[in-house]
């Protein structure tokens, strides 16, 4: 166990090699981290590397996720046309998982160190501990995401350098807003989004891709369009399983046009052939900023500019949206805290 401690509050990051009788040890920093208290104001949080076991638990354990898989993803995920569920390709999912490398852990504890002081901030709002999860490429294409308190590092290796501080990042704060889901309303607001009830109709639901990190659409942006109040982005699988390809190969993403009275939401088209593409709605790119291109959920936009915050990203077209991404989490930690 390798305890770290950030010299803000009381936190003790504790990177648990699960699996593992001795824990590694990560090479030395030239400063060494300062010493854990015996006794302290606050409880650890820990950082555990998963083994295949929990893992493979992890990964199929039903959730709001894997309850609204539709089968024509199902049968791309499993790659096998017949699956209709997550439980065709569940089994798939846990004899996927690995271990992680000494150097992987390595490069990961030096990530985590490097933001204790964040996770310091944010500790109030986060779980108690974070698992960190590795597998190979069947597990959602080879694409990173999370599940519960878990960040799948998925693709059978993880990046390098800044690409892993982003990723890590970009997965913490998925992490941090499942776990913070009543603060959605204000949070998505940001970019201007609001919450309604949306009723998907039946054939643009069963064309669906659920994204693990936000499975559900419940919340719309007003835009000026006409026969429409407002559009969310809408990703979904542009045909079924054919025998080749990954997931995203398969990806299709188009904005759902609706209207908008009392916060329900009415669909004003039936099937993915009726979604708008984003750039025929000007309103809706302006007001996410133009920071990222990752703009298929508020969810995803979000994650990419709480990435730019913490890691202090300049040269943005908005720069002042990270900013407030930063101080909507900071406030609430806050108000967590007291």
């Amino acid at each position: 166990m390798m305890l770290l401690r950030s010299s803000g509050l009381a936190l003790a990051a504790a990177l648990l090699l699960t699996g593992c009788d001795e824990p590694a040890e990560a090479p030395a920093p030239e400063e060494p981290a300062a010493e854990v208290a015996e006794t302290q104001a606050a409880e650890p949080m820990a950082f555990t590397y998963a083994d295949p076991e929990r893992g493979g638990a992890i990964l199929t354990t039903e959730d709001e996720y894997t309850s609204r898989v539709q089968p024509r993803e199902a049968g791309i995920r499993a790659k096998n046309a017949a699956a209709t569920s997550f439980q065709d390709y569940a089994v798939r999912y846990k004899a996927d998982v690995q271990d992680f490398t000494e150097e992987e852990r390595a490069a990961l504890g030096a990530v985590i160190e490097k933001h204790l002081p964040l996770l310091d901030l944010l500790m109030p709002l986060l779980p108690d501990e974070l698992v960190m999860v590795k597998t190979g490429s069947v597990v959602e294409g080879g694409l990173p995401h999370t599940r519960a308190n878990a960040i799948i590092f998925a693709g059978g290796a993880i990046p390098e350098g800044e690409n892993l501080e982003a990723l890590f990042l970009h997965e913490l704060h998925h992490v941090l807003s499942r776990a913070n889901q009543d603060l959605h309303d204000d949070y998505f607001a940001l970019i201007g989004f609001e919450p309604c009830t949306l009723e998907e109709p039946e054939d643009l639901k069963a064309a669906r891709l659920t994204n693990p990190d936000a499975p559900s659409y419940r919340h719309v942006m007003p835009v000026e369009l006409a026969g429409a109040d407002a559009v969310t982005p809408y990703l979904y699988a542009t045909s079924d399983y054919s025998g080749q390809g990954g997931l995203g190969d398969y990806f299709g993403l188009g904005l759902l046009p609706v209207t908008l009275q009392d916060g329900v939401c009415t669909p004003v088209a039936e099937a993915p052939e009726g979604l708008l593409p984003p750039g025929e709605v000007p309103d809706f790119l302006e007001r996410l900023g133009g920071n990222t291109g990752y703009i298929i959920h508020p969810e995803e936009t979000l994650a990419d500019n709480f990435v730019y915050w913490a890691m202090e990203r300049e040269g943005l077209p908005t720069p002042e949206l990270p900013e407030e991404v930063g101080t909507f989490w900071t406030e609430a930690a806050a108000r967590a805290q007291n």
